[in-house]
């Protein structure tokens, strides 16, 4: 008998933890373009532009013309070239198709970024979720 009802407090002090500890984890969803936009914004609008058509500050400095992101979709038979766009971002696998490569080599600077949060490891881990992040963000904003 003081077994069943040491049973029966313990699934109810159970059930009420889990109750109170629900409600903490069922935080709001984490938004993959907004985290994108937020990277963009951070490392991409000064050559790109906040408005990604590639009218940045730095844009007027360089000697190409910096590209539309906005046209992305359009320029490529209406679908969005995921692995061309990944590759450019994280530069550090030559691409020859494109010619020689004015932008920045996003993937040794988000690497040196985490690299000091976590395990080098884990850090290209985190550079690929940083580039797929910004892919789902200029994704969303192709015309």
């Amino acid at each position: 008998m003081k077994l069943s009802i040491r049973l029966c407090c313990l699934f109810t002090v159970i059930i009420l933890l889990i109750s109170w500890v629900q409600p903490l984890v069922a935080e709001e969803p984490f938004d993959t373009e907004a985290q994108g936009k937020i990277q963009f914004n951070d490392n991409c609008s000064l050559c790109h532009g906040s408005s990604a058509k590639g009218d940045g500050v730095f844009a007027k400095l360089l000697t190409i013309d910096t590209p539309d992101l906005t046209q992305l979709k359009i320029n490529n038979g209406g679908v969005f070239p995921y692995r061309e766009i990944y590759l450019m971002i994280d530069g550090r696998e030559e691409v020859l198709l494109h010619g020689p490569r004015y932008m920045p080599i996003w993937g040794d600077r988000f690497k040196t970024a985490t690299w000091a949060s976590v395990s080098e490891d884990h850090a290209d881990t985190l550079v690929r979720g940083t580039i797929f992040e910004l892919l789902m963000y200029l994704e969303s904003i192709q015309q």
